[in-house]
């Protein structure tokens, strides 16, 4: 495993040409290559810090390039029941997975002309998304299919987005600290594993059955080219969306979003935390919250902050994280270490019981490696599936137990969401469905 790794990593580093003959990789060769950096990456003892980014760079791209995904986030057997929510690409549904309660974010129907983008971007949410496992993130369990339409399965979350529950819940001043921790430490993961979420907002933050915050929706998250620079974006709509109450100024001069942007639109989530609004609720349009934030204009201090120390210390931190030169504002990590100081004396509610963990999400997926009669393939068979000086026995043997077609045959269905009492869909397939012409 770890010879895989380091020789893989190498590759990736030291030889474009190579590189970009792996990208180049298509069907059988890619479905292949995408599974096994997908297992790569979940043997975390095996992978370091700057490992795992280059695996997750290299498995996002190119899952791009071939329009397929790792067969391990299929999900099967899943029922949804009721509509729940709605949004400008996707509807939320409620539904079961083995008997449990689970969120199914379903990709909505388009024109053809933008359903093939739409689909990319679902599968490149989920790539993201699976990569990520921390207490304060909200787990992803896998992907759905129904027809030409993805579905993102996660955890369903019965106190709702935070917006929600502070208004049906008198939090004292101590538990909103900790809330505001919760949402520091799970974007203080983020940042360490590489990941910009690029939407930070109250709607996609909820509370989980034990009352712990944890960050949703990585629709428009990217990565960081390194762990340690500051730029890297997949497209300049993923890099650019987002919420414009919310939104630092460099974005509003047609930046993109990174890690500083994203301490920025945290600050804007303490705001509403603290006052049940977003930022400038007296501003009638997007348009006018834009040119104000651009004029050098911040919320200003709630009442309910006035005569509470601990409160004035938060402020005075969010003060910092609304700075105008994003490399004045503090990293995520030393968010944290400002929240847990004397000044704000937040603690976090990781204490109480947890919601979940690693075995969480992993009963719901299958594991290819363990599904093959050989653990890993020699360095030889990887290098030959991506030179195409051949295949390895691994290759065709997993072409034996999957088909990689494009469309679901006629009247199958595709492997999709299905209401009580329906006929069970086909397996799904590991490819993005394409938009028919």
């Amino acid at each position: 495993m770890r010879e895989i790794i380091e020789r893989l990593n190498k590759l990736f580093h030291d030889d474009k040409e190579w590189y970009t003959r792996f990208l180049a990789c298509r069907g059988d060769s890619a479905q292949w290559l995408l599974d096994l950096l997908q297992d790569l990456l979940d043997y975390e003892a095996g992978c370091a810090p700057t490992d795992r980014h280059r695996l997750f760079k290299a498995l996002l791209r190119l899952s791009a390039d071939s329009e397929l995904y790792p067969r391990c986030f299929t999900l099967t057997d899943l029922e949804h029941e009721r509509l729940v929510a709605g949004g400008s690409f996707s509807d939320v549904y409620m539904g079961y997975l083995r008997g449990q309660c689970v969120a199914v974010k379903m990709m909505r129907v388009f024109d053809e002309s933008d359903i093939d983008a739409v689909l990319k971007g679902f599968g490149r949410e989920a790539i993201i998304w699976r990569q990520l496992s921390h207490p304060n993130l909200l787990p992803f369990y896998g992907l759905y299919k129904f027809r030409q339409r993805l579905c993102l399965v996660s955890p369903w979350m019965e106190n709702g987005h935070i917006r929600g529950f502070l208004k049906k819940q008198i939090c004292e001043t101590d538990r909103l600290l900790s809330l505001i921790l919760d949402v520091a430490l799970g974007l203080e993961h983020l940042h360490a594993m590489g990941v910009v979420h690029g939407d930070l907002k109250a709607d996609n933050i909820f509370v989980t059955s034990s009352g712990r915050a944890c960050i949703a929706d990585f629709g428009l998250a990217s990565i960081t080219s390194s762990m340690s620079s500051i730029q890297f974006t997949h497209s300049s709509k993923a890099s650019r969306g987002g919420t414009a109450r919310y939104q630092a100024p460099e974005l509003h001069r047609g930046g993109y979003n990174d890690r500083r942007s994203d301490i920025y639109g945290f600050a804007c989530v303490v705001y509403e935390f603290l006052t049940g609004t977003a930022p400038f609720p007296e501003l009638p349009s997007e348009m006018a919250v834009m040119f104000a934030v651009l004029e050098g204009r911040r919320p200003p201090c709630p009442p309910s902050c006035s005569g509470k120390p601990a409160l004035d210390g938060l402020w005075a931190l969010l003060q910092d994280c609304w700075h105008a030169d994003p490399d004045s504002r503090p990293t995520a990590t030393r968010v944290v270490e400002r929240l847990r100081g004397s000044d704000i004396g937040a603690s976090s509610s990781m204490e109480s019981e947890e919601d979940w963990d690693s075995t969480s999400t992993s009963k719901f997926r299958r594991r290819l490696l363990c599904q093959q009669p050989r653990a890993l393939p020699t360095l030889v068979e990887f290098e030959s599936v991506v030179l195409g000086t051949g295949r390895s026995s691994f290759a065709l043997e997993a072409s034996a137990q999957f088909s990689f077609n494009r469309r679901p045959p006629a009247n199958a269905g595709g492997a999709g969401p299905t209401h009580r009492g329906a006929p069970r869909p086909c397996q799904a397939k590991a490819s993005i469905p394409r938009a028919r012409r």
